[in-house]
């Protein structure tokens, strides 16, 4: 510890005794590791954290799966979930639930929340009590049972003033009578950021197997037993059921996996570990930089270096004393990036927050992050000091001292150096690429002509219930009740209805086309399917290119049509005019009626904004007072803001029905910029780690050159005083420069190919392998590689003939 301390207080006096190089050396470890620990907080949150329960780790997923379909993962048909929770013995009990929304008619107005549908045990599953009250008791989830209801902490705030006077209160919940029975902890939003809980009762027996809800199912291991034996024994059972029911079970499994892993998917969670991997490139460059200057000192401390070896001091003494000179960089370095962490997972935290993630998700600087800092401080000193060390401590000793330069020769560092700044171009090559393609995915997006002003255009979302809408009839018409008067409110141009908006994709539907032949179900083509009102093309000022839009006769009276894209009339309709032709949605099985086709508009992106899995617009659209649907947006356009319409559209809702509220108030460029946030932040991230290692490569060149060119004072003065002009000599700095600035940018093809399809599921309408991108990266590196090099190379060109050959 002596030895550690004396060298601590050398390693400090050397740190003030060159400040300059202290300081570039802690910016860019701090830079590094700033970077660094911010994306690794962001791993964290999302894969690592876990559930802040007791015994978290504990609580499993449920999913079904079935790979002869294609199905990885989706929820738990009712009737599996109760045989399940029958029969299986590896979870102490199973618990399932739905999200959806919840309407809550307060005395003095109707508000939709984001709430869970949970059967009377999860709140035990997952250990959790109520601040104040109770939990849903078995029995309260049954059929026909009271309805109740519990309250986050932060709705009883905003409601109630904290009053424990809400317990009691009668309110109405999707238009039912319940009773306030609880109030939930601070914090506690489970299962993913939910705001109130209801009962969810339900009852197996009241529709066929395989029909019915689909539960998502979770529970809590039985001590002792792992996940793979839970996973065989539910398979077990799945099995079983299968042979049992054949037509609905035949090839079905159970899915077993931590709770908090269904809220990333595996192609989620690889784009994050590799944008960890992409990120450390960044430290990695830094601990180069720092490495290279660490070099530069101790080829001036050689000689230093070989007296104390020939007064007895070990390799091992020389190696640690230099290598706590590079951790007291990296600790000062360390103390730098924790800001910069600190700074940078709050812009992240900001970004995200009105995404609504999971609420176990926290992105926050807390021990584990900080524990993280310490740890790649640590590392990063190993890895920019040991090097040097190493290289300088196995110098000849007796070499050294026969010495007589100023510095030593004795050290040779150049192969090393550049070979440093090579690996420091190829990986500044590989970010700058992601960077690169995510810039212009972000650009494109941006500029993204969806064929009308998304900006202009306000929407909002109301959601139906059967106990004030038991049927068909009643639900539509409540909309051709709500269109009516939106189209007469005051300052609007048009208005209507749809269940799906443009931008933010449909669902999909089979469907046949009269007069084609199809062997088996599969054979049937897919398509999107909405369903709007009359008046929604010209609410979003979408051309009828050609025949009509839906007309009020389009009803439950008249003749099924239906309008479809321009996608779907080419690729299913070609070879003649669409108009009249009849298209039928589902199966072999289907009794759908046939749609006769009416009329065809622009695709205006119904397979959604940033569907990277999905890119065939193809769809058809059917009159809602023809089908069926219990939630549905508004459309309104007018002259002015569109968001100054909020209260006059809902006040024309509450005047049909006084129970239902609107939310999800935004206007449609709004709405698609909340779907497609991740590409703006993520991609924004590989910017700033595309800069970060762009500067931090042009330091490193910049230092290296220039510590060669200092090396090489005596060279160039001779070479001048013979006669060398100074273009030669810059030329002949330069050369050196430009070939690693080359070598580095072609091994950085193999990494950019690398991150860019790990990426690439960033990537909007953007080739991974973009050569315009590729070009530009290129020529930006080059720039920036010989603008580093320029300033040294002049330098060179200034040293006076005489002057040089003296510096010997």
């Amino acid at each position: 510890m002596g030895g550690f301390g004396m060298d601590l207080r050398y390693a400090a006096r050397m740190l003030f005794k060159n400040p300059w190089v202290s300081a570039v050396a802690v910016g860019a470890l701090g830079l590094g590791i700033g970077v660094t620990a911010t994306m690794f907080s962001i791993v964290y949150a999302a894969l690592m954290r876990g559930l802040p329960f007791e015994d978290g780790e504990r609580i499993m997923a449920l999913a079904l799966n079935n790979p002869s379909r294609d199905i990885e993962r989706q929820p738990l048909p009712i009737h599996d979930f109760q045989d399940l929770r029958d029969q299986q013995t590896s979870l102490e009990s199973l618990a399932g639930y739905y999200e959806g929304t919840v309407n809550v008619r307060w005395a003095d107005a109707p508000e939709r929340f984001d709430g869970a549908f949970v059967t009377a045990n999860t709140f035990s599953v997952v250990g959790a009590q109520p601040l104040m009250g109770r939990v849903f008791e078995p029995g309260e989830d049954l059929p026909g049972s009271p309805l109740r209801l519990v309250l986050s902490y932060h709705v009883w705030q905003d409601r109630f003033a904290g009053d424990p006077g809400a317990l009691g209160q009668v309110v109405k919940v999707n238009g039912e009578t319940a009773e306030i029975i609880g109030v939930m902890p601070e914090g506690f939003l489970f299962p993913n950021r939910n705001d109130v809980w209801v009962p969810l009762r339900m009852d197996p027996l009241a529709v066929p197997r395989g029909q019915g809800m689909g539960l998502f199912v979770l529970g809590k291991l039985e001590r002792g037993v792992s996940v793979e034996r839970a996973s065989t024994e539910l398979n077990g059972i799945a099995a079983r059921l299968a042979a049992a029911y054949p037509d609905t079970n035949e090839g079905v499994g159970v899915t077993v996996m931590r709770y908090a892993d269904i809220f990333m998917g595996t192609e989620v969670a690889a784009l994050l570990y590799t944008m960890l991997a992409a990120v450390a490139l960044v430290l990695l460059i830094a601990c180069a930089n720092v490495a290279n200057l660490l070099l530069a000192r101790a080829a001036v401390r050689a000689k230093e270096v070989g007296i104390r070896t020939a007064m007895g001091a070990s390799r091992w003494r020389v190696v640690s004393q230099m290598v706590t000179e590079a951790l007291a960089l990296a600790l000062a370095g360390g103390a730098l990036g924790t800001v910069l962490a600190w700074m940078g997972i709050g812009l992240f935290d900001r970004a995200v927050a009105g995404t609504n993630p999971p609420f176990f998700m926290l992105f926050r600087l807390d021990a584990p992050i900080l524990l993280f800092i310490l740890a790649i401080s640590i590392l990063s000193a190993l890895l920019a000091g040991g090097i040097p060390a190493l290289k300088a401590s196995g110098l000849d000793v007796s070499g050294i001292l026969k010495d007589e330069s100023r510095g030593s020769s004795s050290l040779r560092i150049g192969r090393l150096s550049n070979v440093l700044v090579v690996g420091e171009i190829a990986m500044s090559m590989g970010l700058l690429v992601a960077a690169g393609l995510m810039t212009k995915s972000i650009a494109t997006l941006r500029n993204l002509d969806m064929g009308f002003d998304a900006d202009a255009v306000f929407t909002a979302r109301v959601g139906l219930f059967e106990a004030e809408f038991p049927d068909t009839l009643a639900r539509r018409r409540f909309y051709q009740d709500l269109r009516l008067r939106l189209q007469e409110l005051p300052g609007v141009r048009a208005a209507s209805l749809g269940v799906n908006l443009p931008g933010l994709g449909s669902g999909e539907t089979q469907f046949a086309v009269e007069g084609q032949a199809y062997a088996e179900d599969r054979d049937y083509p897919r398509g999107r399917y909405g369903q709007v009102d009359v008046g929604y093309f010209d609410a979003l000022g979408l051309p009828v290119t050609m025949g009509r839009e839906f007309l009020p006769s389009d009803d439950g009276d008249g003749d099924p049509v239906a309008i479809v894209n321009e996608g779907f009339a080419q690729k299913y309709l070609g070879g003649g005019s669409p108009l009249g032709r009849r298209i039928r949605v589902g199966a072999s099985s289907t009794t759908e009626p046939w749609l006769t086709v009416v009329g065809v508009v622009p695709d205006a992106y119904m397979h959604g904004v940033g569907n990277n899995r999905e890119t065939d617009p193809a769809g058809l659209y059917v009159p809602i007072q023809q089908s069926d649907a219990r939630f549905m947006s508004i459309l309104a356009r007018g002259p002015g803001d569109p968001m100054a319409l909020t209260a006059a559209v809902r006040d024309a809702v509450t005047s049909v029905s006084p129970d239902t509220p609107i939310y999800f108030v935004n206007t449609l460029k709004g709405r698609i910029a909340e779907n497609t946030w991740a590409y703006n932040v993520f991609g924004v991230l590989f910017m700033v780690f595309g800069g970060v290692a762009l500067f931090l490569a042009s330091v490193g060149l910049y230092a290296v050159m220039a510590f060669t060119v200092s090396r090489r004072t005596a060279e160039v003065g001779i070479r001048m005083a013979l006669g060398a002009e100074a273009r030669q000599v810059m030329r002949l700095v330069l050369r050196q420069g430009m070939v690693q600035i080359l070598v580095g940018l072609v091994l950085g093809l193999g990494l950019a190919a690398l991150l860019s399809r790990a990426a690439r599921l960033l990537l909007f309408q953007t080739s991974a392998a973009d050569p315009a991108v590729y070009a530009l990266v290129s020529v930006v590196l080059v720039s920036t590689g010989l603008a580093a090099s320029f300033v040294p190379a002049r330098r060179a060109t200034q040293v006076d003939p005489l002057t040089a050959l003296r510096s010997e």
